[in-house]
């Protein structure tokens, strides 16, 4: 893959990681999926169940406009992956952590014109909460809000990660087919805030000024669930 004329720099190989091995926690963030886990432990009721739930889904848009050059920049719709932790608070509420990843690309905006830039990992480490609506025969309706931390790490040598606030809203289902296993659907809105002019991606020469306040991604995922 070549260079983008825009940001002129070298490319470095994207590392093969598979979902089971832990690719989402990271050295460096192990810590905070540590106290997110605690914080939510310590808020929920001592003797109430805990869901594991891991998905898998597809992350939908999140676009940027750079304020030097006038350029568009768009994040490539592509699959994600990740890890739900409810901890039992109420009969009808439970605190939420939610672990993403999205293997993404960076291009420049244009159906038939955008250039890829770079490969693009974009992982949201969040803590909130889920509220039950009334059931419906089997299917258990929800909304759910978190906040947390939006990481996005080009892979590219010359370009910094980027951490940054975020929070998101959804809603879905959840079905249970006995007291341990079920299903669970979800849909979110992620909204990740920049400052207006932020530069992004940016180490030595390389300068993405964004313009605007922030970037939205939405995300569709189906789930297996396992209640303790």
């Amino acid at each position: 893959m070549k260079c983008s004329p825009i940001i002129d720099c070298k490319i470095v190989p994207l590392s093969i990681q598979s979902i089971l091995t832990g690719s989402l926690f990271t050295s460096t963030l192990r810590p905070l999926v540590l106290t997110l886990s605690i914080l939510a432990m310590s808020l929920a009721a001592p003797t109430q169940a805990a869901e594991v739930t891991t998905f898998i889904g597809q992350r939908y848009g999140g676009n940027f406009n750079d304020s030097n050059t006038a350029v568009n920049f768009d994040l490539v719709d592509a699959p994600s992956f990740g890890l739900v932790l409810d901890f039992n608070q109420e009969p009808d509420q439970q605190i939420e952590v939610m672990l993403s990843r999205q293997n993404t690309n960076l291009k420049t905006s244009g159906t038939f014109t955008g250039d890829t830039l770079f490969d693009l990992t974009i992982d949201y480490y969040h803590i909130g909460g889920l509220y039950m609506l009334p059931t419906i025969d089997l299917i258990r309706p929800f909304i759910s809000g978190t906040l947390g931390l939006t990481r996005m790490a080009p892979n590219r040598a010359d370009l910094t990660t980027e951490n940054l606030l975020s929070l998101s809203l959804g809603g879905g289902a959840k079905i249970f087919f006995n007291q341990q296993f079920g299903l669970r659907f979800d849909a979110r809105g992620i909204f990740t805030m920049l400052n207006s002019d932020y530069a992004v991606f940016c180490s030595g020469g390389c300068n993405i000024q964004v313009k605007g306040s922030g970037f939205v991604q939405t995300e569709m995922s189906a789930a297996l669930i396992m209640r303790f």
